[in-house]
């Protein structure tokens, strides 16, 4: 039958407190300290994601400012490319007209110049033919200065005319 045995439970208690003692001391306490570590890791482990994760998203914001303000700088500066363009075309249109106006002009110039050069030459010409036929004609005549004088005369009043 079951019988209590008081001095052997009294030894057992005490055994089974020292044993307790001991295993409080050898296992308990660093495995406590080994799991408390171990807490505060992963607790400075997840700070360090949260501090992470919270710079990336400063980052991340201030790389998107950063590109809507390379986007912004650069449709200013294609704008400004356009603007600079139409500038250009303008000035090269406005050179190019002008370029051409002058050279208009000194066409008409020349051809005035041309003109004039040709009337002279065709004066000339017509006042010798004419001194010719006038000395074929009436022979002889002792004053060629007169006759120019007088060919002049007629060419002038002739341009007086054709103005008039």
């Amino acid at each position: 039958m079951l019988t209590i045995d008081l001095p052997l439970i009294v030894a057992q208690l005490i055994t089974f407190l020292i044993g307790l003692c001991l295993l409080w001391l050898i296992a308990y306490k660093p495995l406590t300290a080994m799991f408390q570590a171990r807490i505060d890791k992963i607790h400075g482990d997840l700070k360090a994601a949260d501090d992470a994760r919270q710079d990336m998203e400063a980052k991340k914001k201030d790389y998107d400012a950063q590109m809507a303000k390379l986007s912004d700088q650069t449709q200013e500066l294609l704008r400004q490319a356009a603007r600079e363009g139409a500038n250009m075309r303008e000035e090269i249109i406005v050179t190019a007209r002008e370029q051409g106006e002058a050279l208009i002009k000194r066409a008409e110039d020349i051809i005035t110049q041309e003109k004039a050069k040709a009337i002279k030459e065709l004066r000339q010409e017509v006042l010798d033919i004419s001194l010719r036929v006038t000395e074929k004609v009436v022979g002889q005549m002792a004053d060629p200065a007169l006759q120019r004088r007088m060919v002049d005369k007629v060419f002038v009043e002739l341009e007086a005319k054709k103005q008039a």
